[in-house]
């Protein structure tokens, strides 16, 4: 009703509604109605009781496919009353959005519309659940603005301030085909803009194009198919167009004319029709699965889709599982008690975690001393972690502390303690990054070993910071639940959120995803936010950007691809972050890889993932080579090490790959490139550890790098059994000699493979002396470095039992394990060796290693003065009731 008691009249219903005499809530693009009985042909009168042609019929559905109709809406489109043209000539910019608006609606109903040509109903809901493009916020000063359209109709616009979404149903057209049609949806709004606007634009042509004439043979050829090999045909031919990458035997690109010809043999034709030579199907070949099951040692709660983890490795390599099931069926067999024992406190320490609702602190005074060494220790921060501003935490420190001092019950000393329901937001997110600023300090304290604590005050600061880490802990375990039951969504909750997502997984004492699920808190509320559409703030740009980076980096170094970015319309917010801008092409190149081999609908090629691997080598180079500055280098870090985390395991299945294919050639190739990339990789973390340049950034990568380093010892366990049964089965093989000849030959080719052997474990031990040596200066001791000398001081005692017993481990599986050492020749084996003693050379020289052997070094694992070569106990692997809970912990780790 309006002032004078008259009876407002509502909007038009949509057409179909009209037709069918029934209510329509008419809301657009499409109405509760058509949606709910899947009528994606709802339109509206373009003005009251004038409507537009209903598509419903096949004529007109054809028309819309074709053209004509196009052409029809134009011209009704730029039939405009005096008064609109007006009011719009006035607000130029608010005509523009409107018709941006019904352009969208326009373009997405033709797409349906073509969709329903070619798909069924059923077909539609799926893609209606997988396709969604998000809107990026609207301007805030166009906010609640009345806009009128064409159709005359004045509405209060809702500028929505979350993510938008519509439906991006795909068409069966090509990409000429769908950009013609958009170019006639472009040219007939500027038409009629230039009649309300009154103004006219030269040098553009306005005619609007028809659709390729019949004469066209292309559309003769697909005019002479059926459905659906039409259907097949213009799938494959929009494939065809959008694959850039198509290259030739000698790394050139194919014609454009002899592109429409090329099929992709893995992606287009039967499996059976492949060479399967040239298939890489590793990922598919997985040990006996019942044997698989039974091995309850690896975590259970693996994501399957995690390719670069170990748990996924020993599933496929029959040698490292040997290893694994050993050990299991060893603790079935003497520690079950034990273990029962273990899982119990394991589960007791579970139930007794309780969420308090107190958060504690160290006194006024020392936390803002902490905060000021957190300044001096971590100088990049600016840089590095640019959402965290330490300096700014000083005065709200200064602020609320005050009014919460307490004094300890045990002592004279005060601390800091608030009731976490009397605080509002602000103060709840200020506390989180008080505490995350904390947490994050001692682990640059602790991992680094380049900065000493010689100044009394400065080592009673760091053990008051150790005291507090277990309150630190649980502070941010509570801080985090309160935010969930607030319902806490805005910048400054994703900020606090991004950076304890970032503390998450610089600290991870597991080389693998198994014992956590990351349900990506931080992307999913910077979508909800429309960060990855945000174009003006640059604040807001700038968080965007760090999400984006550490988002990839946890996905990638698992082998999981980051599904959230995976597709281009997710992201449009441009980089302004100079890190992230510097290895944006690194990223990216990794993340396509990562669609390559996590592909269902193709079977990988060989030969292409031997390309792909010598590309991001290339790129990784050229990424390194533009890092000039600290920070810069420090960041490129992360991204080499996931780069070597990759390549590693690339290769490693490679290696599988041609050792169940039996190709000799191909298997000494990868084992080359795989020696020399397990030098460089040694080198690169040891060196990063003890760079003065990097002290008091070391947190940001020594986890990572620790988890590589395990990922190496256990691929150089693999080469060992190999190594150690080619041996075994020459020394086998020479009883039969007759000829004095071949048995002399025999000698002096087992004599080259017990030295590689003997290399490969002497290589293992150099890097548990090297890690005992890190791990003696750290200020604490880091638990994934202590998990990984107690799993090498396991390896080596299962090493020592193999020596003495000289023989493998026999399994259950009724088929016998492909050896690619078996069939290296002597000149191969040769060259191997002398890999292999560059490796052992470049970590300590072995004159060196040999006067240090015997002396004891910590074992964090046992609590225990021990040698990494300790004979005793090999019967149990080293295994006690005594240190039975580090050992198991150590093992699954």
């Amino acid at each position: 009703m309006d002032i004078r008691g008259r009876k407002m009249k509502k909007p038009p219903a949509c057409v179909q509604c009209r037709k069918r005499k029934i209510g329509c809530d008419r809301v657009k693009p499409i109405c509760g109605n058509c949606m709910k009985h899947n009528k994606m042909d709802c339109f509206y009168p373009d003005v009251p009781g004038q409507y537009v042609p209903s598509s419903s019929s096949s004529s007109n559905t054809r028309q819309i496919a074709n053209g004509p109709y196009l052409n029809s809406y134009y011209a009704s489109s730029r039939r405009v009353s005096k008064e609109t043209a007006a009011l719009l000539q006035k607000n130029p910019e608010l005509a523009s959005l409107e018709q941006i608006r019904e352009y969208n609606t326009r373009l997405q109903l033709l797409n349906a519309q073509n969709q329903l040509n070619n798909r069924t109903s059923a077909a539609n809901a799926t893609l209606n659940q997988q396709h969604t493009q998000y809107i990026p916020k609207s301007v805030p000063s166009l906010e609640s603005k009345p806009v009128t359209s064409t159709n005359e109709f004045s509405t209060q616009l809702n500028w929505v301030q979350g993510p938008a979404i519509f439906h991006m149903l795909t068409s069966p057209y090509t990409q000429e085909e769908i950009i013609n049609h958009e170019m006639n949806f472009l040219k007939g709004r500027l038409l009629e803009l230039q009649d309300i606007t009154g103004k006219k634009i030269s040098g553009i042509n306005l005619d609007i194009k028809q659709d390729p004439s019949p004469q066209d043979p292309s559309r003769q050829n697909q005019s002479s198919l059926s459905s659906q090999d039409q259907e097949e045909f213009l799938t494959i031919k929009k494939r065809k167009l959008s694959e850039d990458d198509t290259t030739d035997g000698e790394d050139k690109m194919v014609a454009n004319d002899e592109r429409k010809f090329h099929l992709n043999e893995f992606k287009d034709l039967d499996p059976q029709f492949l060479d399967m030579n040239k298939v890489f199907n590793v990922f598919n070949t997985v040990v006996t699965r019942d044997n698989s099951e039974n091995l309850w040692l690896l975590p259970k709660n693996i994501n399957k889709n995690s390719i670069f983890q170990i748990q996924y490795l020993i599933e496929r390599d029959p040698f490292l599982f040997k290893f694994f099931s050993e050990f299991n069926t060893l603790i079935e067999k003497r520690f079950n008690e034990s273990l029962q024992d273990s899982l119990a406190n394991h589960n007791n320490a579970k139930d007794n975690n309780s969420i308090s609702r107190l958060l504690k602190f160290p006194s006024q005074s020392v936390t803002q001393n902490l905060i000021n060494k957190y300044l001096s220790t971590v100088t990049e921060t600016s840089s590095i972690l640019p959402i965290l501003k330490p300096k700014r935490l000083l005065p709200i420190i200064e602020q609320i502390f005050p009014s919460n001092a307490m004094r300890k019950a045990s002592s004279n000393d005060f601390e800091t303690v608030f009731q976490i329901v009397c605080l509002n937001n602000d103060q709840l997110i200020n506390l989180g990054f008080i505490t995350l600023c904390l947490l994050i300090l001692f682990e640059s304290l602790n991992s680094t070993v380049l900065i000493p604590l010689r100044d009394d005050g400065h080592l009673q600061l760091f053990n008051i910071l150790f005291d507090y880490l277990p309150l630190l802990k649980a502070n941010l375990t509570m801080l985090r639940f309160e935010i969930d039951k607030r319902s806490m969504c805005n910048m400054d909750t994703l900020r606090f959120i991004s950076l304890w997502k970032y503390y998450q997984s610089v600290i991870t004492t597991s080389s693998s995803s198994s014992n956590t699920i990351d349900y990506d808190e931080d992307m999913h509320m910077a979508c909800l936010l429309s960060l990855n559409h945000e174009t003006q703030n640059q604040s807001h740009i700038l968080v965007w950007n760090f999400i984006f980076k550490n988002y990839c980096w946890r996905h990638l170094f698992l082998g999981e691809l980051p599904l959230l970015i995976s597709e281009p319309f997710t992201n449009s917010t441009p980089i302004i972050d100079p890190l992230l801008n510097n290895d944006f092409e690194l990223i990216d190149f990794e993340v396509n890889l990562m669609k390559y081999l996590q592909s269902k609908d193709q079977r990988l090629s060989i030969d292409k993932i031997v390309q792909l691997i010598k590309v991001i080598k290339t790129k990784n180079i050229e990424v390194s080579q533009r890092c000039l500055t600290t920070s810069s280098i420090i960041n490129n870090i992360m991204d080499s090490l996931i780069y070597r985390n990759s390549m590693l395991y690339l290769n490693f299945y490679l290696l599988l790959q041609f050792e169940t294919l039996k190709s000799c050639e191909k298997f000494n190739e990868i084992l080359d490139d795989f020696l020399e990339l397990l030098r460089e990789t040694l080198f690169f973390v040891f060196s990063n550890l003890a760079n003065i340049k990097f002290a008091g950034h070391e947190f940001t990568f020594i986890n990572k790098s620790i988890a590589v380093l395990q990922t190496l010892v256990l691929m150089l366990l693999a080469l060992y059994q190999r190594s150690f049964e080619s041996s075994e089965a020459v020394n086998n093989e020479k009883e039969n000699y007759t000829d004095q000849t071949d048995s002399n030959h025999s000698n002096n080719d087992n004599n080259k493979r017990i030295k590689n052997k003997n290399v490969i474990h002497l290589i293992i031990n150099k890097i548990a002396m090297l890690l005992n040596d890190y791990t003696k200066n750290c200020k604490k001791q880091n638990r994934l470095i202590e998990n990984l000398i107690t799993k090498i001081e396991i390896i080596s005692k299962y090493i020592k039992k193999l020596e003495e017993s000289k023989t493998l481990p026999v399994t259950n599986s009724n088929n016998s394990t492909n050896n690619g050492f078996s069939n290296i020749s002597t000149d191969q084996l040769i060259k191997i060796n002398h890999e292999l003693n560059k490796i052992s050379e470049s970590l300590i020289k072995t004159d060196f290693y040999e006067q240090r052997k015997n002396n004891k070094v910590f074992n964090g694992g046992t609590g225990t003065t021990t040698t990494v070569d300790n004979e005793a106990n090999l019967e149990n692997f080293g295994l006690t009731k005594e240190n039975f809970s580090e050992i198991f912990e150590a093992i699954r780790s």
